[in-house]
């Protein structure tokens, strides 16, 4: 196997959240990659039942355009999930849908590297080629290295360099200028500079210029996520809770000066929630802070005292689906198999999503959030591709 495709296995099991020293790398055959020790043998048929039901959904709910839902980041979302899914059922139309839209996303590639639907309005062009750029490094396809190369430059460009701001090292919709960062599109768009760090890495690296600037955007990237994170210890804004014993503590927010969550009763105060919480400990660990590192122990801490899958703790029904995908992939990177709760009891994680997933399934493959719209999550597509995406992360990968 030579080095490109090397970096691309690398680079998906990254993306269903398995992480592999890069000096041992293997050929990669799909059909042994499921995980099998971790999940009951008749869960794990249910769920790859139940992925290709999804499958077969997205699959026919593609546009002629090679689109879902004619926008590029929904298609990349669809994209990520389909190919993931590694279906034995039906293989090809799985392979031309996304072949399909890969296309349709490079056709929405602009002259300064950003993908986005330019030009329309109300429209995101860091968030959309955050997701886009993670998408083409998950496909893996060679000859798209140079789009990938300049999305990558387009998102390291957008990140905010102001150093005496607390949104330093931010990255915001990006809809105007710089804009004003928030820890959910910096998320998706430190996964994409995560999977396409190697462009910047000998034999990649076109200067040794571009590896200094990615390690300087991942330092401030830390700053950033620092600045969200309700933890006095290595945050001094004045939102953040002082004491351990707060059920605050530990956890993030959506900014450095706001919470989706809002404000603890009359206090300035902020509440941390979970699909926040989960974006920030799945981006730490990106950024290479160890497990011992206060600030992810504390986000672990946090997440433990709040285990529900039921729920975005916090919020309610409000970015459920969301809240699960990035519950699955931070758990995934992570590499803890159980969840210890304050009552004693151990969680397996990876079969407590799974079966909630299971449960919320339509019956024609669709997910769908029943009880909130918030963060369109009304949208069939987004959300089964959501919940397919947590699924694999939950059964995971293992090179054997």
């Amino acid at each position: 196997m030579n080095k490109m495709k090397v970096l691309i296995s690398l680079a998906l099991c990254i993306s269903c959240g398995i992480i592999y020293s890069e000096d041992l790398p293997k050929p990669l055959d799909r059909s042994s990659l499921i995980r099998t020790d971790k999940i009951d043998e008749s869960l794990k048929r249910e769920t790859l039942s139940s992925i290709q039901r999804a499958v077969n959904f997205l699959a026919d709910k593609q546009k002629s355009d090679g689109s879902w839902c004619e926008h590029p980041a929904m298609t990349g979302l669809v994209c990520m999930a389909l190919h993931n899914s590694g279906t034995k059922e039906n293989p090809g139309i799985r392979k031309e849908a996304v072949e399909k839209g890969r296309q349709y996303i490079l056709k929405n590639v602009q002259p300064d590297g950003s993908i986005w639907l330019a030009g329309r309005e109300k429209e995101y062009p860091n968030y959309s080629t955050a997701i886009c750029l993670a998408t083409l490094a998950i496909l893996g396809n060679p000859e798209d290295e140079e789009v990938m190369r300049k999305a990558r430059k387009y998102l390291l460009g957008s990140q905010f360099q102001d150093p005496g701001s607390p949104f330093l090292g931010g990255i915001g919709y990006g809809s105007k200028g710089p804009g004003n960062p928030d820890l959910s599109n910096t998320q998706w768009a430190l996964e994409a500079i995560y999977l396409t760090d190697y462009l910047d890495k000998e034999p990649k690296a076109k200067s040794p210029e571009d590896a200094k600037k990615s390690d300087l955007a991942w330092k401030n990237a830390v700053m950033f996520l620092s600045r969200v994170q309700n933890l006095p210890e290595s945050n001094d804004q004045v939102w953040v809770v002082k004491d351990k014993n707060d059920p605050n503590y530990g956890g993030f927010v959506y900014k450095p000066d706001e919470s989706k969550a809002g404000k603890i009763d009359d206090s300035k105060s902020l509440r941390s929630y979970g699909s926040m919480t989960y974006a920030g400990l799945k981006s730490m660990i990106y950024a290479k802070l160890a497990k011992d590192d206060p600030r992810v122990k504390a986000a672990i801490e946090w997440g433990r005292k709040n285990y529900r899958l039921d729920e975005n703790p916090g919020m309610g029904s409000e970015g459920l689906f969301y809240y699960l995908q990035t519950f699955s992939k931070a758990h995934a990177v992570l590499g803890d198999e159980t969840v210890k709760t304050d009552d004693g009891v151990e969680h397996k994680w990876r079969q407590d999503l799974i079966k909630t997933l299971l449960s919320l399934q339509k019956g024609n493959g669709e997910w769908v959030n029943d009880k909130s719209g918030r963060w369109m999550e009304t949208i069939p597509e987004l959300v089964t591709a959501y919940s397919l995406l947590a699924l694999e992360s939950a059964l995971g990968l293992e090179i054997n």
